[in-house]
């Protein structure tokens, strides 16, 4: 599952990122470069793409090859012949232009991109605090110590743990 180019979804967000499943126009098949499909095996299911060699119009099939290469489906593999009804064909890319579930997983992939970033830079700003944390929590301890010795009570100067000046009566 670590595989950059490939984008886990459960059966909830793929129903809604093939809107169009089983809904192209003969026309729109006739013209498609490639077709995309849920291939399953037991509860394992993969989309993956189909490079088009026939439209077979009085069986509503569309014959090609895998133009992926299955991680999940152990029983079929890249540029294996398959044959995809028109009711199950979710998304077709026709050359020139980009099929809406692509444009919509890169989006998603670019989200997916910006929280691993967020997250990514909370972890650096935890750590940032804590090593700041600790630097003051070593100052305060030392100047109260040290005041305490001279037996004296005033404000120190101390930065607190995000950096911002602090006043702290010793």
């Amino acid at each position: 599952m670590s595989d950059p180019n490939i984008l886990y979804v459960c059966p909830e967000c793929s129903e809604k990122l093939y809107q169009n499943k089983g809904k192209f126009t003969m026309e729109q098949l006739l013209k498609a470069d490639m077709v995309k499909s849920a291939f399953s095996a037991g509860k394992r299911v993969e989309h993956m793409w189909v490079k088009v060699s026939e439209v077979q119009v009085e069986n509503q099939l569309v014959k090609g090859t895998l133009d992926n290469t299955p991680t999940e489906i152990t029983h079929l593999t890249f540029g294996e012949i398959v044959f995809v009804p028109f009711k199950d064909i979710e998304d077709i890319w026709i050359e020139g232009q980009v099929p809406k579930s692509v444009k919509q997983l890169l989006e998603i992939k670019k989200e997916e991109l910006k929280a691993e970033e967020f997250v990514r830079s909370l972890f650096e700003r935890v750590e940032t605090m804590s090593a700041r944390y600790k630097a003051s929590d070593f100052v305060l301890k030392m100047q109260s110590r040290s005041n305490r010795k001279k037996g004296k009570r005033h404000l120190s100067n101390v930065h607190d743990i995000s950096g911002n000046l602090a006043y702290i009566s010793s």
